[in-house]
């Protein structure tokens, strides 16, 4: 495994907007909305985008450079013209203990460095001769901005940062990280594709002569219900009276003065084991198998499952029965067992639709709905995966958009922000998910083109294994590079209709993957 030594910083750059003008329309602080008070402070989006250097010479002629990072820099600036409310600082009102952003025009940050590796070993590391997440330096966290999860440094440090490195061989990872607490992930790629077009119109006007590039269409920065006479006092007495399935109100715990650190132990308690993040892919035939054990085999039902209903039925049925094995082998018994351990399962909604919340169509907030439920031992344990891949999906589906709509007023309305807590417990058998790959992860990220003057695609678009994602119990379902060659990853399908791969980031505790690598029905879906 790669270590972080191959990795050398070489420069650090604070980047503005290029339009000094661009931060005087915005209030300050500038306020965030309901769906962004919700997102824990010290969690960020992180993805590392690689790309090879297919511009390379033979031996002994120069390499021509891929995504310059002046070039780089010159383009975060104009894009921050678009978004810059990036350009602040994350604080936390004193009275309403609400998430805003303060210190406008401070700046995002660019970071260059270094790896003494080159992509064609790091790719061979592996079976299928693909980069893998793995196989890059530290698990890629390496090729990130270094983040401090404190509040002290996410209220000191860049809402946006790149790291910038360049390999051995000239191919460039960007290392792209947002505060997720202002955008969410369908947020978070269209501002990276964001930057890409604007790169693309920089590449012809690197003198700094000419017009400078412009977004094709502007972005909507104001999150849904941020504005301060957003309700009036009746309507915020009104949104009061909703009780929502998700949140209550507690005792004062939020904001923390810094990332909860786990409590210490007893001496007579175990230490609790590591989590491991493994990738796991998906082929477009083996999709069509699963989805055809997911979907119910009565023909008079006329049932229809999503890759996502039977991907997530079954990791949520495998890691259950794993871990019921594993307390089992404990010397559990099963009836304890099954009491033991907790059946929740936590999705998302993204509400941004018109059949929605019918937000504007490049709206860069956060707007997801988290649908919960508990679901039974008897269902987990031994049901066969239709029912509970019918079960996530009436889960999903059957949250109505009043629903939707009366939880934010509600959050909008609360005068204290840190008195609101989550109804559900995490952990302990529950299963949380997360469909990055229907963001459209490989569209339009491209930065360069070839000697054909074709556009360079990435070769790897994926969020790294951090500490903070190492979570026991979470799936993100990622596009692949097949996708990408697919109307450049416009679409998940291939032409003969079989889906694209999926990779599947799965994280576990060390004895959960100890069962399931024993585990032969597990293994007959993915790689």
């Amino acid at each position: 495994m790669p270590s972080t030594h191959e990795i050398h910083a070489t420069a650090r750059h604070s980047v503005q907007c290029t339009n000094e003008t661009a931060i005087l329309p915005l209030e300050s602080p500038f306020n965030l909305g309901p769906a962004d008070h919700l997102v824990f402070p010290f969690v960020p989006i992180a993805v590392v985008f690689i790309y090879r250097n297919t511009l390379s010479g033979d031996a002994g002629r120069k390499v021509t450079e891929i995504i310059p990072a002046e070039r780089l820099r010159r383009a975060l600036a104009i894009v921050l013209n678009y978004y810059p409310h990036l350009t602040g600082r994350l604080q936390f009102n004193a009275n309403s203990k609400v998430p805003e952003i303060t210190a406008l025009g401070t700046g995002a940050e660019l970071l260059e460095a270094q790896c003494s590796l080159r992509l064609d070993d790091i790719a061979s590391a592996s079976r299928s001769g693909r980069i893998l997440m793995p196989n890059l330096p530290a698990s890629g966290d390496a090729l990130l901005p270094p983040f401090d999860p404190t509040m002290e440094g996410v209220c000191r440090d860049p809402i946006v940062a790149i790291q910038h490195t360049r390999f051995a061989c000239g191919g460039v990872a960007l290392g792209i990280r947002l505060h997720h607490i202002v955008c969410d992930a369908h947020g978070y790629f269209q501002f990276v594709r964001d930057l890409a077009e604007i790169y693309r119109g920089v590449q012809m006007n690197m003198s700094n002569a000419g017009p400078i590039p412009t977004l094709s269409s502007p972005p909507e920065i104001h999150s849904y219900l941020s504005a301060a006479n957003a309700m009036s006092r009746e309507e915020r007495h009104e949104a009061l009276k909703f009780r929502p399935s998700l949140f209550y109100t507690g005792e004062h715990s939020y904001p923390p003065t810094k990332q909860q650190d786990p409590q210490p132990s007893s001496p007579n308690e175990k230490p609790q084991p590591r989590v491991i993040g493994r990738v796991l892919r998906f082929s477009g035939p083996e999709l069509k198998r699963l989805k055809a054990l997911a979907t119910d085999p009565n023909p008079q039902t006329q049932s229809w499952v999503s890759t996502f209903d039977a991907l997530s039925a079954y990791f949520f049925q495998r890691s259950y029965q794993a871990r019921f094995e594993h307390l089992k082998f404990q010397g559990v018994p099963s009836s304890e067992a099954a009491s033991t351990l907790s059946h929740g399962f936590w999705a998302s909604i993204n509400f941004r639709s018109k059949n929605r919340l019918n937000l504007p169509p490049r709206y860069f907030p956060n707007a997801v709905h988290c649908p919960t439920a508990y679901h039974s031992h008897e269902l987990l344990a031994d049901a066969p995966l239709w029912q509970i891949a019918n079960a996530l999906h009436e889960q999903i589906h059957s949250v109505h958009p009043s629903t939707m709509e009366r939880t934010m007023k509600w959050v909008a309305a609360q005068p204290d922000k840190s008195r609101i807590k989550v109804d559900f417990e995490f952990g302990n058998g529950s299963f949380t998910v997360s469909q990055w790959s229907k963001f459209n992860m490989y569209g339009g990220v491209d930065f360069d083109v070839d000697a054909d003057g074709k556009p360079i695609l990435p070769a790897l678009v994926s969020p790294p294994f951090t500490e903070i994602s190492l979570v026991d119990g979470l799936v993100m379902m990622l596009s692949t590079e097949e996708q990408a060659l697919q109307d450049g990853g416009q679409t998940g399908a291939q032409e003969d209709g079989v889906p694209c791969a999926v990779d599947v980031n799965l994280t576990l505790s060390e004895p959960l993957w100890e069962i399931l690598d024993r585990d032969e029905e597990f293994r007959k879906f993915c790689c």
